[in-house]
């Protein structure tokens, strides 16, 4: 606005004012963020102070003689009247304007930022009609939209949480903190704020526990919620709060009446068909599915999607997500080909939506291409998720949280078909952003770590799959607490290593744990718990306890088969897993129908050339051989073995036990020296497992007694065998 504008008001200050002898003499206009003016504000100006606004809002300012129009300079409110306790500059840096012209200031009620600062935090708070974890850009979008509605332009948001932080209120500064996402300041600032227990001390609280949230603090965030909920149960925002920090927690039970709760409140308060009551549907169905309520979840998770789609249109974003949920939940249940069309349309609403090229494309890419590689459509996975890696890197750029699980992703897929040399460089790329974006002891990081451990054990090198297994489990149970599924998920990892390399005795007492901490979370009847039994059981196989394992691997089967129905790979690992047991116990007739069975399932399911076909041939090779049907048996196992050496490393323990089994084989059938070749070559696969890791694999010691057996059965004399063993670089322990 210029200056010969303002009329008689400009006469008005000329006359109270004397321009400064040597300085200069600018005039300020004193705005709201409607351009309402403001009476009675004092600015200042080292040290120097106007008079207080008039009616239209302006005042004049001497400033220093140095001062020279285009010059930047800060000014302040003049403290101690109550406008200045209660307003505050948006933009306190101005340019000084030449004689005909005015500078605009622009105010805001600190009670308006406070309101403006609630609606962007309950905008990010965590709900499952949301497309995964907020990203930083997703954070700033909001925040930026929040604060358009409240008559901030991205600007002046910019130069406001500066001047808003500018203040001797901890609460505020914190505030400002948590906006700008400096989550630890945050958390100090508002924690001493709490402290004091003010009349707002809900609000402090809500902050203090999104802080912590956000930093993966999540017993900590769930405690200050708590505190909230006390002063003002009714909330449905806190009860959010306290669910989304609750279910990190895995703490089901007390989650569980909280989120019935907030759907009880929302359908009272907002009427049954409101978007807020399909949230809150949302987040119900989530835990329901969690605990393998799946049957309970599909019908919450139906309503959250009409409710969505009547309140949106049938081709709104939101009713995108509300899809994904559905066919995440219709794919854990082995319903891929109901998931698949649900998941096509998602992506599809959201390439209408936001372009081709948006994040939320990337994360609708991802979720069908992670469908696709269950289903052994890996040709068709790919291309997905490296479509959606290219998106988010060129989103977000190369270092961004994002772009890390992508790399997993993709790497993950390319482990599945056998890449591993091209898989490692993502994962290890994905591990240091993810260490750098979150620190290194991040449950994040956890998950990044037992991944490229997973990498290292499927190459055979588990002497360095160890550590980061080890490291992860510290950092899960620093963060979580030691009784979380995630921490089971640990100990089960490392007690499979330990396993692996000839440790039993360290590895029982960790799947133990395991298995306890997984009926404690889940109940009795989740898949995860028929896993952690399937991996004891096969422990207490592997020691020769066979009566105990019996048990607990027909306890699996009866878990996955009702899980998941009767077609499902899980339930082919555990018939696999069951008929190995029957063998080693000689009931042969029972053994081979689950075998056979498990093979047809997995052929079925995941291909001819999978890994885990391999492993059902190799099992039913073994029946076959104990039956006496040599031919077939032998065919059956060179199909396991071609099968395992396109998939691994020629090296690969999985291909010594295929040419172990190959050997015992052609030994049944007569071929002694024919059989040598693939006993000599397994053996020298575990003998360079023993020289990496640093121990026997759990095979070795009766790999190596077959071998005896084979040179016995060749006439050898016992100096002779010690001869071959030794030309083998075997040391007798």
């Amino acid at each position: 606005m210029r200056r010969q504008m303002l009329g008689g008001i400009g006469l008005l200050l000329g006359a109270a004012t004397v321009l400064a002898a040597t300085g200069t003499q600018i005039l300020l206009e004193a705005r709201d963020l409607k351009n309402h003016p403001l009476a009675g504000f004092r600015f200042a100006y080292e040290e120097v102070k106007s008079k207080p606004t008039n009616r239209a809002g302006a005042t004049e300012l001497d400033l220093p003689p140095q001062q020279r129009t285009g010059h930047q300079i800060k000014i302040q409110l003049v403290p101690g009247s109550k406008q200045a306790d209660e307003w505050f500059l948006v933009n306190p840096e101005v340019n000084i304007p030449n004689e005909s012209e005015s500078a605009a200031v622009v105010l805001m009620r600190r009670n308006d930022f406070r309101q403006f600062a609630a609606a962007a935090r309950d905008a990010t708070r965590p709900a499952a009609l949301r497309s995964g974890e907020l990203t930083a850009e997703d954070r700033k979008r909001v925040l930026l939209d929040t604060a358009a509605r409240y008559g901030l332009t991205a600007e002046q948001l910019e130069t406001a949480l500066r001047s808003f932080a500018d203040t001797h209120d901890p609460k505020d500064k914190g505030i400002a903190a948590y906006l700008e996402g400096q989550y630890p300041k945050a958390e100090d600032l508002l924690d001493k704020a709490a402290e004091k227990k003010e009349s707002d001390l809900v609000d402090t609280l809500n902050y203090l526990a999104a802080t912590q949230y956000k930093q993966a603090k999540y017993k900590a965030a769930a405690d200050s919620v708590r505190k909230a909920l006390a002063l003002r149960d009714e909330d449905v925002g806190l009860m959010s709060w306290l669910a989304a920090s609750l279910l990190e927690l895995a703490d089901w039970t007390e989650a569980e009446p909280l989120m019935r709760r907030a759907l009880a409140i929302a359908d009272k308060s907002f009427g049954r068909d409101h978007p807020e009551v399909a949230v809150a549907l949302n987040n119900l169905a989530e835990l329901l599915q969690a605990t393998n309520r799946t049957a309970e979840a599909e019908p919450l998770m139906r309503r959250a999607l009409a409710i969505t789609e009547k309140s949106f249109g049938t081709e709104n974003p939101t009713v995108a997500i509300a899809l994904n949920n559905l066919a995440d939940l219709l794919q854990a249940t082995n319903r891929l080909a109901e998931a698949e069309p649900l998941m096509r349309r998602a992506l599809a609403i959201t390439e209408k939506s936001f372009g081709s090229e948006h994040p939320k494309v990337a994360i609708r890419l991802i979720n069908l291409a992670q469908l696709l590689q269950e289903t052994n459509r890996l040709s068709e996975a790919e291309p997905l998720m490296r479509r959606a890696l290219t998106i988010d890197e060129k989103s977000f750029g190369t270092e961004h949280p994002t772009v890390a699980i992508d790399l997993n992703n993709l790497a993950d897929l390319l482990g599945a078909t056998n890449r591993f040399a091209e898989a490692e460089p993502l994962m290890r790329r994905a591990l240091a952003i993810t260490e750098k974006s979150f620190g290194t002891e991040h449950p994040k990081v956890a998950n990044r770590l037992n991944n490229l451990a997973g990498l290292l054990w499927d190459t055979n090198r588990l002497a360095e799959a160890e550590p980061l297994m080890r490291h992860a489990l510290t950092i899960d149970e620093r963060s979580f607490g030691t009784e979380h599924p995630d921490v089971a998920r640990d100990l089960n990892n490392l007690a499979q290593l330990l396993q692996r390399t000839n440790r039993s005795a360290e590895a029982e007492p960790l799947m133990r744990r395991a298995l306890t901490i997984v009926e404690k979370s889940f109940g009795t009847g989740h898949p995860t718990v028929a896993s952690r039994l399937n991996n004891l059981a096969q422990l207490l196989q592997a020691t020769n306890r066979l009566t105990e394992a019996e048990p607990l691997m027909r306890r699996a089967l009866s878990i996955d088969e009702k899980s998941f129905g009767p077609e499902h790979p899980n339930v082919a690992r555990d018939l696999n897993n069951l008929a190995g047991l029957l063998k080693d116990t000689n009931r042969f007739a029972e053994a081979e129908p689950l075998v056979r069975r498990a093979l047809s399932i997995d052929e079925k399911s995941l291909g001819q050339e999978h890994p885990n076909v391999a492993r059902d041939l190799g099992t039913l090779a073994h029946v076959l051989q104990a039956t006496k049907r040599l031919a077939e048996a032998e065919a059956t196992v060179r199909r396991a073995l071609a099968i395992d050496e396109k998939s691994f490393e020629p090296e690969h323990p999985n291909v010594a036990r295929d040419l172990d089994t190959l050997a015992q084989v052609l030994q049944a059938k007569g071929s002694l020296a024919e059989a040598g070749l693939p006993m000599r070559r397994a053996l020298a696969i575990l003998l360079e497992f023993e020289r990496r890791t640093g121990y026997k694999h759990a095979t070795q010691a009766k790999t190596l007694t077959h071998y005896r057996q084979l040179l016995e059965k060749t006439g050898r004399s016992g100096a002779a065998i010690e001869a071959t063993l030794e030309a083998l670089e075997w040391s007798p322990s």
